[in-house]
């Protein structure tokens, strides 16, 4: 762990806080810098590339799924690795294929992977079996925890109206689903695409949520709208509590129709239309009342090649909103947001060098 680095504390001055705007003109928040964690990489033991941590407290534990390499790597909080859990292949017990996201509950990890698929372990790198949502059901982005015994996720049903990307969404077609934590069971479905998606057939159709556990609260947000989404959790779904439309001088709305067929029978097109765009890539709860949306703007060289990318070519920033919604702040951020702990702490890649990765632990605090 790293503390009191010159160069650091230098770059930071230079992000915190940047713009913003608010009704409540005396409050100003800015990123606090809790710590430095220096991913350690000895001969044997290089990583790959990731997208998304998973933090665990009591003991410290940073979960990074290697997607090039398809294994997860466990770290302490000095950045020593501490475990490999998995291994490349495809049908063999204990194997990975291109693992994403990380969700510890309890004594079990579930990591999910390309095409769909989810390989539950034991903390201790234990192989417990492979599993996928019912017939019918994909998931996208993380699985979150609602209680011990449910789990949320982003997810497309195919027997609902208008579930294919290649048609625009309905008011029936759902967006979240709520499941068991063996994954055999959906309870039951809720949430609706706003209506910039109810228009047009938009590729980029995904959705990314947080969930503030303790208040059975769900924030939300699309990847092409620039809006925040709150849903409350009850006993008969999630109820939709407000939309909060974001303000930020970098977000940049798309100059056409950003189509499946365009996608598909366009590239170049689509990919300068990528590049010309803002995209939400993630929502944190950073305290019981406020929420992190992050965004990013792709920089040139993100598309390398096809089906490739480089995902250290972004550009983000960030806008702190309060649940209420009379009150947000635009935000720069120093690094791509990879995930929170349950102590509110966000995780943000500040270098992806090789030998030298950098991940920094934040807290947001409220000022007068």
């Amino acid at each position: 762990m790293l503390r009191g680095v010159s160069w650091l504390l230098g770059m930071l001055l230079l992000w915190l806080g940047c713009g913003g705007s608010s009704e409540h003109g005396s409050l100003r928040a800015v990123l606090v810098p809790v710590d430095t964690i220096h991913l350690q990489e000895p001969d044997t033991l290089f990583l790959g590339e990731f997208i998304s941590v998973t933090a665990t407290l009591d003991p410290f534990r940073l979960y990074v799924p290697d997607f090039r390499l398809s294994r997860v790597v466990v770290y302490d909080s000095l950045g020593r690795p501490l475990q490999v859990i998995g291994r490349p292949g495809f049908d063999e017990p204990g194997t990975l294929l291109r693992p994403y996201y990380v969700l510890v509950l309890g004594p079990r990890l579930y990591v999910q992977e390309a095409y769909n698929r989810i390989s539950l372990f034991t903390t201790a790198g234990e192989f417990l079996g492979r599993r996928r949502l019912p017939a019918g059901y994909d998931p996208y982005y993380p699985f979150h925890a609602l209680s011990d015994q449910r789990l949320l996720v982003v997810s497309v049903a195919y027997q609902e109206p208008c579930s294919l990307p290649t048609e625009p969404a309905c008011r029936e077609t759902r967006v979240v689903s709520e499941v068991d934590t063996s994954l055999s069971r959906v309870w039951r479905r809720w949430g609706t695409f706003p209506e910039l998606y109810q228009k047009h057939a938009l590729a980029p159709r995904q959705a990314t949520l947080d969930v503030l556990s303790q208040a059975s609260l769900v924030a939300m947000g699309y990847t092409l709208d620039p809006s925040l989404y709150l849903y409350a959790v009850t006993d008969s779904g999630g109820v939709f509590k407000r939309r909060i439309v974001l303000e930020h001088p970098a977000w940049r709305n798309p100059t056409e129709e950003m189509t499946v067929d365009l996608a598909l029978n366009h590239r170049a097109r689509w990919e300068a239309l990528m590049l010309q765009s803002s995209q939400v890539r993630g929502v944190y709860f950073v305290a019981d009342t406020l929420v992190l949306v992050h965004f990013d703007n792709l920089a040139p060289g993100y598309f390398r090649a096809p089906q490739q990318r480089d995902y250290t070519r972004v550009l983000p920033y960030g806008v702190l909103v309060s649940i209420s919604g009379t009150w947000q702040q635009a935000l720069e951020l120093p690094g791509p947001v990879l995930g929170r702990d349950e102590a509110f702490h966000l995780y943000i890649r500040l270098s992806d060098e090789p030998d030298r990765r950098l991940i920094g632990r934040f807290r947001v605090e409220v000022r007068r």
